[in-house]
């Protein structure tokens, strides 16, 4: 798989409403084509599948939000990772930094905040639900005043105690008169009821026989409750159109059931003739209820299943009935939590494929000892002593110490008081004519060598969406100072490009490096991912001021910490972050963005040399 396709993929998955979406049409497409295919069966087995597929809709955002994530490794081939931003919203560190003056400096101008794009989407996606959900509250309000208003209708009452004895249907139902009615229609979930035009008094005794007998079935059925169900996830889905598709079969399902319970005690000839009068009673009713079940447009196809003989008729099977729910609940634990994740594949995957170092050492650190950061050393060495664990794996796959991309795994990889010597050594020649990048890339192959090899190390790479700062070129062009090598220059390893130090108290100090290497380092201060979006390409030199902690950054990483620095810290008048990259013609943005991540699944201690 190509890393565009993969990242989209990843990107669509680690997205909770892009998942929602996509594991809802996989739902509601399965549950159509299953109804397909079961076009020669019972109408009530149709009812069924195309219930189960509403009721997994339903749950499915409930789940997905509270079922822990199920991990899916797919592979996708290694390149560089796509990350794609939302609209940014403009940022100001001073609402973040602890113990900020007031009489901060004027650059720190805050600007006002646009709406992202996930922030427009949402507002649509609302908006549309509540014009789609408010038919259904003023349908419950139109069928409470009608139940309020009607009149009971002893004889019609009477019928209908008979034809429930008759039908196994315990609850008692009340028949109601309405002058509004355009037909009879069932409502009421906990105190079932039908309503019935005034005209009903007139009919005989076999029209008003079929037609108690179709909405008993529909009280029998709970066909009101899955109606109104039904209806609120249609608001809640109201953009995609398979869901509308589904709700018109669902509820055409719904009719040609309770006509086939008709057909079971009379003859197909005179219902179709009841059910083409009351089409024409429907077309003289200017108005029905909005919550009404049957519909003109789809007596004729109910018509044309009456009087078809092969037709199969009947009640769902106590089989397919625990059959529907059980593919219910399995679909709801299943594809709720599903998330792909990216799996190494190729090479990657097998770790004796990877290069790996010649010789290596890895030894308990004794405390006392001096500590070494993790690095790359000149003719294919690594060397790091006495620092936590976690900084060795961020250096092997080039994460940024600090980062909030990287997580997962046991406390002790954390924590200098559980800490490893390692000496490694590359076979000689083995970089031999690399450039730097190139050199860099293939240590840090033989690194995750080296950690699989070793420490057991388990690394799961996902696409995730957060929270990051995006940094732009301000709207005045940048003020950088272009240094004077360029990258021939930089080729020369005498050259020290790059060379210098960033830190909170220190400030950035960096010779002849790119603003891409800047927001690397940077993202050690920040409190999450920092996204270079400034397009700038050339070396500079840099030198700022420090700059006051953000709120909720980890701590330094560097062992080493002087009194000076921790007073500089602590200096409440110091400029933030913000205005630093603000002076050299930078803009730091707030946005979400969809991120590889990477997470720790199995470390182990390792065994002795």
């Amino acid at each position: 798989m190509t890393p565009a396709i993969g990242h989209a993929i990843f990107a669509v998955s680690n997205s909770l409403a892009a998942s929602i979406i996509v594991k809802a049409t996989i739902v509601i497409s399965i549950a159509l084509i299953a109804a397909y295919f079961a076009r020669h069966n019972r109408a009530s087995v149709r009812h069924a599948i195309l219930a189960a597929g509403f009721a997994v809709l339903l749950v499915l955002p409930i789940a997905a939000i509270i079922a822990p994530p199920l991990h899916i490794a797919l592979p996708i081939a290694q390149g560089s990772s796509t990350i794609s931003t939302n609209s940014a919203q403009s940022f100001d560190e001073t609402t973040l930094a602890p113990g900020t003056a007031t009489n901060a400096p004027s650059t720190a101008k805050s600007e006002a905040t646009s709406f992202s794009l996930f922030d427009l989407l949402f507002i649509a996606w609302a908006f549309g639900a509540v014009v789609f959900l408010a038919p259904v509250i003023i349908g419950l309000w139109q069928i409470r005043s009608l139940r309020r208003t009607a009149l009971p209708w002893s004889h019609g009452t009477s019928v209908a105690s008979t034809l429930a004895n008759e039908l196994k249907i315990s609850r008692r139902i009340e028949v109601l008169l309405h002058e509004a009615a355009p037909g009879p229609m069932t409502c009421g979930i906990f105190h079932p009821a039908v309503v019935f035009a005034v005209e009903a008094e007139n009919w005989n005794d076999a029209d008003l026989d079929r037609a108690i007998a179709h909405e008993l079935e529909h009280v029998g059925r709970a066909d009101w409750l899955t109606h109104c169900l039904a209806r609120i996830v249609c608001a809640a889905y109201w953009f995609h159109p398979f869901v509308w598709i589904a709700w018109r079969q669902l509820t055409l399902e719904a009719e040609r059931a309770c006509d086939d319970a008709v057909l079971a005690r009379s003859e197909a000839t005179a219902y179709a003739e009841q059910l083409v009068a009351l089409a024409r009673q429907l077309t003289a009713v200017h108005k029905s209820p909005l919550l009404a079940m049957a519909s003109r447009s789809d007596l004729t196809t109910r018509v044309s299943a009456v009087l078809d003989n092969r037709q199969r008729r009947g009640r769902v099977g106590f089989f397919t009935a625990v059959l529907a729910g059980v593919v219910t609940a399995l679909f709801v634990l299943t594809i709720s939590p599903l998330k792909l994740t990216a799996a190494q594949s190729g090479a990657q995957a097998n770790g004796a494929a990877r290069p790996s170092f010649e010789v290596a050492s890895v030894k308990p650190h004794k405390q006392g000892d001096r500590e070494i950061f993790p690095e790359f050393l000149a003719g294919g060495r690594f060397t790091e002593a006495g620092v936590p664990l976690r900084l060795v794996i961020a250096v092997a796959y080039n994460i940024p110490f600090q980062s909030t991309q990287l997580s997962g795994g046991p406390d002790w990889i954390r924590t200098n008081d559980e800490a490893y010597d390692i000496e490694a050594k590359a076979q000689d020649g083995a970089l031999r004519g690399l450039p730097e990048k190139a050199s860099d890339q293939k240590m840090r192959l033989m690194l995750q060598s080296l950690l699989a090899d070793r420490f057991k190390l388990v690394m799961q790479r996902n696409m995730k969406e957060q929270p990051v700062y995006i940094l732009t070129v301000a709207k005045n062009g940048p003020k950088l100072q272009k240094s004077k090598l360029d990258q021939e220059a930089c080729a020369d390893p005498t050259a020290l490009c790059g060379a210098g130090n960033v830190g909170q108290g220190r400030g950035i100090h960096l010779k002849a490096t790119t603003i891409a290497d800047m927001v690397f380092e940077l993202n050690n201060f920040t409190d999450r991912p920092l996204l270079d979006r400034t397009g700038l390409t050339g070396l500079y030199d840099i030198d700022t001021n420090g700059w006051t902690p953000m709120r909720g950054t980890p701590r330094p990483v560097n062992p080493v910490s002087t009194n000076s620095e921790a007073e500089a810290l602590a200096d409440p008048n110091r400029p933030t972050l913000s205005m630093i990259l603000n002076e050299l013609g930078l803009k730091l943005e707030s946005s979400q963005a969809v991120v590889e991540s990477f997470t720790v699944e199995h470390v182990d201690r390792p065994a002795p040399n």
